[in-house]
């Protein structure tokens, strides 16, 4: 799954298929924006704990954050309220002054959203080895079977439209529409795990957590910060 991935997006990818979303959202960070809190369309950002305490400014805007008023803090949905992450709103709201660099967030971001659809694969794969029916693996199911094929379309279609995309040189929508196609992919993929998919701790809290970031940061409208 990695052939053909630009290999600054290589590492987001990588540590939320291995790691999770965690993880890989602290590389993110890391790499597009440190010592910095992103703020999405509605002024609101969701950020590992450790990058939150050390964040002195608002990202891409550069506003510092000392002396704000109106920010605080979110309260994260109870599925993923024992993550060690940070919701806050009340921040500046990026602007069209410089759509190419909010632009390249939402790219790594859905280069991270891959990673753990690819992930949630893995997982259901796991699940249907381990699962016998008639004396078979449920994996051999041939409803089953399409339902993971399917997966793996959406998966390497994102990912061919992800590759050659220029985020500066090009609107908002081919971004907004391969987060959707990973929201789709992975709510097609939960009822493939059963109830595994929806428990707490089970695989499906991962798929919430990357829908949740897809909400915090997608623009409502797919032309918005076109360049002039």
């Amino acid at each position: 799954m990695n052939t053909g991935t630009p290999d600054r997006w290589i590492r987001p990818y990588r540590a939320a298929r291995s790691s999770g979303v965690e993880a890989a959202l602290s590389d993110l960070y890391d790499r597009l924006a440190p010592g910095s809190l992103v703020a999405g369309p509605s002024g609101q950002a969701v950020a590992p704990g450790a990058v939150e305490r050390v964040a002195v400014r608002v990202w891409p805007t550069g506003t510092p954050l000392r002396g704000l008023v109106g920010v605080t803090a979110v309260p994260l949905p109870a599925p993923v309220r024992d993550t060690d992450l940070v919701a806050v709103r009340g921040l500046p709201r990026p602007d069209g002054r410089g759509p190419g660099r909010y632009q390249t967030w939402l790219l790594g971001l859905a280069w991270l959203r891959l990673g753990t659809s690819v992930r949630l694969l893995d997982q259901a794969r796991s699940h249907l080895a381990s699962r016998p029916s008639a004396g078979e693996s449920l994996l051999r199911n041939p409803l089953l079977q399409a339902a993971l094929a399917e997966a793996v379309t959406e998966q390497l279609t994102v990912r061919a439209s992800l590759t050659d995309l220029d985020p500066v040189g090009e609107s908002v929508t081919r971004l907004v529409q391969a987060h959707h196609h990973l929201t789709d992919t992975d709510n097609a993929l939960l009822p493939v795990l059963g109830a595994a998919g929806y428990t707490q701790d089970g695989p499906g809290r991962a798929a919430y957590l990357s829908r949740l970031l897809a909400d915090v940061y997608l623009p409502a409208r797919h032309d918005m910060w076109m360049p002039a």
